[in-house]
Formats: C-alpha cells, sequence, structure tokens
C-alpha cells in the first residue's frame, strides 16, 4: 500500500467509497433515513474530480485499488476522511492521517480542526485531536450530529530536529518489575516521552518517542537498573510522532508464548550480526523462518523466508511440531534454522523454544529486521518491501 496525491482516474473509486462506507461502516450510528441524506446513491463522480483536485487529496493505493482517500485544505481543515468498507482498522486511516499531518507541517499550518462523525470520533481523538462542541447539521432535510475537533501543530511547528523512536528489549529476571512500574511512568512523563513500556518478570519490551535528550536520559534511568545494565536499543527518527500518549504496561510474558520454563536470559540461540545475515540466509542448507505474524509479513520479508502462517506468536511451538520436528531425532537435530522479527524479541524467545526442543545450530537475526534496515546498504539489501511497525507509522 502507498500513500499518494489524487489523480483524476481515482474520482469513481473514491466515489464508491464514500457512498458504501457511509452506508454500511457509518450506518452502526445513524438512521437509514439519515444516511441515505448524507450519502445519496447518485454519485456524481464530476463532482469528486473537481473537489478532490481542489484540495490535498491523499489516496491509499494497492496495486490500483483505492482503501482509503483524506483531504485537507490550505486553511487546516481536514474535510472528507474514509477508509474503504472492507479494511477498517487495517492501518489505512492512520497512514493517511500521517501523510495530511506531514502536508500540514510543511505549509505551516499551525491548527487542524475537521467535522467528525459519531464513528470517527475515537479515531481523530487517539491522534490527538480535542472536540470543540458537538453540533447538529442539516444535510438534505436531515438533521446529523456531529463534532467540531481541533488539532494544535506548534510543537510540530518549532521543531529543528526530528523525534527519536528508540526500540528496545532486554531479557533478564526482572523480579521488582510490578514496582518499576510507578517509577518509570513518572520519569518518561517528566521527559514527555510517549510510547509503550511492557514489564514482565522476564524483562521489558518498549517502542518509546521523544525528543534527543528525554529517550537518551530514559535509556540512562533504565540501565542503572543492575538487572538491564546490558539493554541494547535502535533508533529511528520521524517528523510527526508516532505515538500520542504513553502506556507501562505489566504482563506475565513479553510476547505471548504460553510455554513454561522458556528463559532466553539463560540460553538462546546463536546470534547473527546484520552484516553476516546475508551470508548465512544465502546458504541452501539453511532453513529461513520469519517469526512474525501472517499480516506483518504481507508488508514485507526476506528473499526465499518461510512464512508460518502464523495468526499469533504463541501458535509458533504448533508450526515447529507439525512442520520442523521429524520422528528421528537425530535427524531434526540436524537442521540449521535462521529466524528473524521485527526487533529481535520473538526470534530469541524461539530460539529458546528451539534449542529446548532438540535442535541444536539455531540462529536468530540481532536486532531484528530494524536493525539490519538500518545497517546494511540498500544496495546490499536482501529484504522484500517494507517492515510493518506496531505504531502509527505502520511500515518502515
Amino acid at each position: 500500500m502507498i500513500i499518494r496525491l489524487f489523480q483524476p482516474q481515482d474520482s469513481e473509486q473514491i466515489a464508491h467509497i464514500f457512498h458504501d462506507t457511509i452506508h454500511e461502516i457509518n450506518i452502526r450510528d445513524y438512521s437509514p433515513e439519515q444516511v441515505k441524506a448524507w450519502a445519496p446513491d447518485d454519485l456524481h463522480i464530476d463532482d469528486w474530480a473537481i473537489s478532490c483536485t481542489k484540495k490535498f487529496t491523499y489516496v491509499a493505493d494497492e496495486s490500483g485499488k483505492i482503501l482509503g482517500f483524506g483531504q485537507l485544505e490550505a486553511d487546516g481543515h481536514i474535510d472528507c476522511f474514509f477508509c474503504h468498507k472492507e479494511y477498517q482498522r487495517c492501518g489505512v486511516g492512520t497512514r493517511l492521517y500521517r501523510a495530511i499531518e506531514a502536508k500540514a507541517i510543511e505549509l505551516t499550518i499551525h491548527r487542524l480542526f475537521v467535522e467528525v462523525s459519531i464513528t470517527a470520533l475515537a479515531f481523530f481523538k487517539s491522534r490527538g485531536f480535542r472536540i470543540v462542541k458537538e453540533q447538529q447539521v442539516i444535510v438534505r432535510g436531515a438533521q446529523l450530529t456531529n463534532f467540531v475537533m481541533e488539532k494544535f501543530l506548534d510543537k510540530y511547528l518549532d521543531r529543528s530536529e526530528p523525534f527519536v523512536v528508540a526500540t528496545f528489549y532486554h531479557f533478564a529476571d526482572l523480579a521488582n518489575y510490578q514496582t518499576l512500574r510507578s517509577p518509570i511512568t513518572k520519569f518518561c512523563n517528566q521527559h514527555d516521552i510517549k510510547g509503550v513500556i511492557l514489564l514482565a518478570p522476564e524483562g521489558i519490551n518498549a517502542t518509546v518517542a521523544g525528543d534527543r535528550l528525554g529517550i537518551d536520559a530514559l535509556l540512562e534511568y533504565l540501565r542503572a537498573e543492575p538487572s538491564l545494565q546490558n539493554l541494547e536499543h535502535k533508533e529511528t527518527y520521524c517528523d510527526v510522532i508516532p505515538y500520542q500518549k504513553l502506556r507501562v504496561r505489566l504482563k506475565k510474558e513479553l510476547v505471548k508464548f504460553g510455554i513454561d520454563n522458556i528463559d532466553p536470559s539463560r540460553e538462546v540461540g546463536i546470534y547473527v550480526e546484520p552484516k553476516d545475515w546475508n551470508h548465512l540466509i544465502s546458504d541452501p542448507d539453511v532453513v529461513v523462518i520469519d517469526t512474525r505474524n501472517i499480516y506483518e509479513v504481507e508488508f514485507g520479508t526476506f528473499a526465499g523466508a518461510i512464512n508460518p502462517n502464523l495468526d499469533f506468536f504463541h501458535e509458533f511451538p504448533k508450526y515447529v511440531e507439525e512442520n520442523l520436528r521429524s520422528p528421528d531425532p537425530e535427524q531434526h537435530k540436524s537442521k540449521k534454522i535462521a529466524m528473524f522479527c521485527t526487533g529481535g524479541i520473538r526470534c530469541e524467545k524461539a530460539s529458546a523454544y528451539m534449542l529446548a526442543q532438540g535442535f541444536v545450530e539455531v540462529y536468530h537475526l540481532k536486532g531484528g529486521i530494524l536493525k539490519y534496515l538500518e545497517e546494511v546498504p540498500q544496495e546490499e539489501s536482501l529484504w522484500q518491501g517494507e517492515c510493518f511497525v506496531f505504531d502509527d507509522r505502520i511500515t518502515l
């Protein structure tokens, strides 16, 4: 999926998205009479072509199919903003909104404002918009409820440096993980750091965003904890912060796996540096496995890697049992297995599990795909496509 500006040939698809989304999605919050008045069956394709040309209209395009569109006007008004009825909650709206906000920053627009339906209220709230007022509007004789919302962009416009996005995890015996939650939350709030931090008895896993000083201070603060002193992190940068709030959560496991007595802090596979990864996975005797979920793999993966078609990571042991284990233990012990994931945490835990199952040569990409993309020159890269990430950026 790519986000691009509107082209005249998009008009018919856009008109249908507007009509069909209202009739099949917004109908949850509005009556049939209201929906019919809001989106009549007469689509007026030519009018859409004119309207879209006059505004910054962004479309989400997947191989010629339009999955959604959003419009920005020069005064900061976000006009139409709709996602295809079959692609709700798939990251389409998030990517469209990021394109609109980036354009607004480029145009030095200080305030974005929008009239939001009941259906879209939660989406815009999660992007940092606040409600100015609830109002009743008359559309072709029908009265509809919507909300005027706004968001100020001054904190982005005043910045000369991009936001730092730090991703890190560390397996360790973190017996005091519950008591760490409050001080970490307080520290992050003091340094205006947003993102998600997971704490569990087996360690920490996080992606956070903030300015350079704030991120450096947080990493120093965490490494002062004896169990986390060897914590390593990866960095990327963006002009628009990918999180709107901070969440510090307590978990039983950093990533749900469901198998007891798997401890990557004690036994783990062989780390492979990004610079050595190409050589390893080019060996025809090596079985290369993508340990991520199926929807992540669809965005991109390494050439020749096996997709286990996992809906959830905790399905990985079942995949191993059905596809990699052999009735003859000596036979499956001889297999060379190389695994990878986004940041390294899943394949690290998977490698510990594989060793426990009797596999001997188990490798995993140190730092995951993110570290590989950071360190390996593009002309040498064996990565194909984009890398899915769990924040507003969606992919890298």
